[in-house]
């Protein structure tokens, strides 16, 4: 079965405006201990616009988590560039947050806390990242679990 151009482009929910990452020839190698070479992205080009819902696929180990993280500023790709909003990153995404897949709550902080832990790594004041903290908390429905 093939799919019509036309059926395609229907298929994209927003008109391509306001870019927000923009990735260029992204690869990624690692070095295993036996000084072998892993590519886990090779070449790979994407461009996130404003409004736009992605979902990433693939099997176990394909490199989405890698992805994912480069597109976060989080690792440096081997090769290639990513932009956020125009600008070339050099650093964490300050767009971006991530949760992942495995635990990763410290266990001896509070629901409040560890919520806030990233604001307050980026330096945000108290009392702001305390209303955002107190509003994602609602949000996802553990009001009155923040001492927790």
């Amino acid at each position: 079965m093939t799919i019509a151009k036309e059926t395609i482009r229907s298929l994209r929910a927003v008109t391509p405006q306001s870019t927000i990452i923009e990735a260029r020839h992204i690869s990624q190698r690692f070095t295993a201990d036996n000084s072998t070479e892993l590519t886990v992205l090779h070449d790979i080009s994407f461009n996130l616009y404003e409004g736009e819902i992605v979902a990433i696929l693939g099997r176990s180990g394909a490199g989405k988590s890698t992805f994912l993280r480069a597109l976060a500023g989080l690792v440096k790709p081997t090769s290639g560039t990513v932009k956020y909003r125009g600008e070339t990153l050099t650093g964490p995404n300050p767009g971006i947050a991530l949760v992942f897949q495995t635990f990763a709550l410290m266990p001896w902080l509070t629901v409040q806390d560890n919520v806030e832990l990233g604001l307050k790594a980026r330096g945000m004041p108290k009392a702001k990242r305390t209303k955002l903290a107190l509003d994602a908390i609602d949000m996802i429905g553990l009001d009155g679990f923040e001492s927790a």
